[in-house]
């Protein structure tokens, strides 16, 4: 259960993130910066998940 939480505030966190830095660029320029965060909270989110678990 700890482990969709954390990816869930992680991707939402880079999706965020994303969407601010991306904003001077417009619409579009947000949108792919959210996506790309989204990415990167995802792959975050894993490393945090597994750390968590101990599988490191």
């Amino acid at each position: 259960m700890i482990g969709k939480l954390v990816l869930l505030l992680s991707i939402n966190g880079g999706i965020a993130l994303g969407w601010k830095l991306g904003a001077s660029g417009g619409l579009m320029g947000s949108y792919l910066a959210a996506v790309f965060g989204a990415v990167l909270g995802l792959a975050v989110g894993r490393r945090w998940q597994n750390w968590l678990d101990g599988d490191d």
